[in-house]
């Protein structure tokens, strides 16, 4: 299987093609962004789903969320 580099909040991590966002943003990440509280975006500010593909020289970036910002967000979610 082939590996690539991905980067979360500019912090490299390898891992393998295939993999989705939730595999390499971390746990804790991913139960703030699970309990709408944290959101993921890419290296062009693109919210990213967790389910997401992920590409070699990817960049993610993980925000807190604003439930007032993004409430179509959260309803999309839910």
């Amino acid at each position: 299987m082939a590996k690539i580099t991905v980067y979360v909040n500019d912090k490299p991590k390898e891992t393998f093609l295939g993999m989705r966002v939730r595999n390499v943003i971390g746990a804790r990440a991913l139960q703030r962004v699970q309990a709408h509280r944290a959101i993921v975006r890419d290296g062009e500010g693109n919210v990213v789903d967790i389910d997401g593909a992920l590409y070699d020289g990817e960049r993610l970036y993980i925000a807190p969320m604003d439930p007032t910002t993004f409430a179509d967000e959260i309803q999309r979610r839910a």
